[in-house]
């Protein structure tokens, strides 16, 4: 077999992953056996253990170009470098491109079995910052529906586009979120970006960002970096040392300074006017917490004297429940009323201490006379489960009661 008989498309909404693990199902054979078919032909070797159904191939890496020239090449079928983000190397960087795990749309996938196609991929799902469908409007999934496991859309060297490969039921199940508008907009400029190819050459990236620097922070390096919180190194890096922005700062790029990013890519910058107020997504703002309530003026001498008054009373209490008491939180009676507000603090204290060891001396007290009743019964001793038995339930709730058990029992029988 030197030529694969079955043609690929060159559409700019599928990704070379796609169509290669469509070509391989077309064909009768696993991904795995389709790449090594065409190592072969090709006289290409790579490591046994190098998983291709691992790989994104629709990324910007060489071995992708190389993949969708062989294609081309095998298929008749031009410019399969455009299924993958190859043509976007000069001008974006790698961070942040690729997403965590594997994402799909379930309407994009059912409308494609109604119609009576194969499901495919499609490449905007592929690039991290688009989070929604632009046709369905609705959020990208990236759990199986069925077995509620996550990367199961093409991990495998067995895959049906469209299906899991994990519990082999169809992925164009379930209702998403709806797109969030904010969500939308980023979806909008990404797939305007994957419409065409960029026209910037790669000796025009650095003038372009020193136009976009002039246009948006008039011309000033640190402003520039600060405003859009870039760091100054990462900017200096573009001018510099041949560095590419990533795809989130190219969109920070696009909000802020009102233009698309496919105008970007094809240097289509001389008529571009920043907009003259910031852009700002509009939000619904919650309720204020403090809807409603009113103010009120304290009076600091009278919350005082009554504050005095607590202090005198028989019986202490905290300093929470005195400002319950006046109506006031603890806080203020700090700020406000210091000396009345820690003397009823420190008094309260003292008198918990007090309850404590009081409260251990009864227990002790009472642990005593269980002995002697026991030893006057006959019995050589009694034991803690027996003294913990004969314990009312207020009595037992004193912190340590074993340790006091024990050394009541040391104290009188040895």
């Amino acid at each position: 077999m030197g030529q694969f008989s079955v043609q690929i498309t060159a559409s700019s909404g599928s990704g070379l992953g796609a169509n290669q693990h469509r070509l391989a199902f077309s064909h009768g054979m696993t991904a795995q056996k389709l790449v090594d078919w065409v190592l072969e032909h090709f006289e290409q070797s790579v490591c046994d253990k190098y998983g291709w159904h691992q790989r994104k191939l629709s990324s910007m890496s060489p071995e992708a170009e190389q993949w969708a020239a062989w294609l081309s090449e095998l298929t008749g079928v031009a410019s399969l470098d455009r299924l993958t983000l190859a043509p976007y190397r000069h001008v974006l960087g790698t961070p942040g491109l690729a997403p965590k795990s594997d994402r799909w749309c379930p309407h994009c996938f059912l409308e494609d079995k109604e119609n009576g196609e194969t499901p495919y991929f499609r490449l905007l799902w592929d690039i991290a910052p688009a989070t929604v469908c632009l046709k369905h409007k609705t959020e990208l999934v990236s759990i199986c529906p069925h077995c509620q496991k996550s990367n199961v859309r093409n991990r495998s060297a067995i895959t049906v586009p469209g299906y899991c490969t994990s519990c082999g039921n169809f992925l164009g199940c379930g209702t998403p979120a709806a797109a969030a508008p904010e969500a939308m907009y980023v979806s909008r400029q990404v797939g305007k970006m994957l419409c065409s190819r960029p026209q910037l050459a790669p000796e025009g990236l650095v003038p372009l960002i020193k136009t976009v620097i002039e246009t948006m922070a008039d011309g000033k390096m640190t402003i520039f970096a600060r405003r859009y919180e870039f760091s100054k190194s990462g900017v200096s890096h573009w001018l510099n040392n041949g560095g590419q922005p990533s795809i989130k700062a190219w969109l920070t790029i696009a909000l802020h300074g009102g233009i698309d990013m496919e105008k970007l890519f094809n240097a289509e910058v001389a008529d571009w006017v920043m907009p003259e107020k910031p852009v700002q997504l509009t939000l619904p703002m919650a309720e204020s917490f403090r809807s409603g309530v009113r103010s009120r003026e304290l009076d600091w001498e009278d919350i005082r004297s009554k504050l005095r008054v607590i202090l005198d009373r028989a019986v202490p209490i905290s300093i929470n429940e005195a400002a319950d008491e006046v109506g006031v939180g603890r806080k203020h009676l700090y700020l406000q009323a210091n000396t009345e507000a820690r003397a009823i603090g420190d008094r309260h204290r003292r008198y918990r201490a007090g309850c404590s060891n009081q409260r251990i001396a009864d227990l002790r007290q009472k642990i005593g006379e269980l002995l002697e009743e026991r030893l006057a019964e006959g019995y050589a001793g009694i034991s803690a489960r027996d003294v913990w038995t004969a314990l009312d339930v207020e009595t037992r709730s004193v912190s340590g009661i074993f340790e006091h058990i024990a050394a009541v029992l040391a104290e009188r029988m040895y």
